[in-house]
């Protein structure tokens, strides 16, 4: 568990200080930016000053997906260029708030979630979408558990090159075949069916 950050109280009950966000995107070429004017150091890494805006998390209460859209000014081409060179999708973003005054300087983390989404407009402008890591929650399975063996027999994740000819799926025929390491099904999958939890 993180320990409470006393900087921040500090910071915020000072006569004056002021508020900035850092941008960090872990995609091939890692993106490091901050709304600040100049540059900001956090955990040993420079953030350069490059504008971006948000208008705020989109979610609710529940077990829900909370999104940012994030749009970031791309007049110098190093978002576009990361954008367009490598699959984002998916790979981790996460935005901090800072607060500083002419004595400290404290940053937390207010979001981390993965890169749902990008778009690039004329107007030297990139969209980001971030969503909360719970989207993966959505995903389907492409492949359904069953209690028989899913594969073909003597294909290549069977990998049986012997004499027998017949095989029933079942895990015992993968035994007398000798090829339990390479059973596809769940043999405990009818047992755990009726099991009461």
């Amino acid at each position: 568990m993180k320990e409470f950050d006393y900087d921040l109280l500090e910071i915020l009950a000072s006569e004056s200080f002021t508020l900035f966000f850092l941008l960090k995107l872990e995609t091939g070429t890692p993106f490091y930016a901050t709304d600040f004017d100049h540059a900001i150091y956090h955990q040993g890494v420079k953030y350069e000053p490059i504008g971006f805006s948000f208008d705020g998390l989109s979610g609710n209460s529940g077990l829900s997906v909370d999104s940012l859209d994030i749009s970031i000014d791309d007049t110098n081409k190093q978002i576009s260029t990361i954008l367009l060179s490598e699959d984002v999708r998916n790979k981790w973003a996460q935005l901090f708030l800072g607060v500083k005054n002419e004595t400290k300087q404290s940053i937390t983390s207010i979001f981390r979630g993965i890169i749902g989404g990008w778009e690039l407009s004329g107007e030297h402008k990139a969209k980001i979408t971030l969503t909360n890591e719970l989207i993966l929650w959505n995903k389907k399975t492409l492949r359904n558990q069953s209690s028989s063996c899913p594969w073909s027999y003597k294909g290549p994740e069977c990998g049986y090159a012997g004499s027998l000819e017949t095989c029933d799926k079942s895990f015992d025929d993968c035994l007398t075949h000798g090829m339990q390491d390479n059973y596809g099904g769940e043999r405990f999958l009818a047992a755990t069916m009726v099991k009461e939890v």
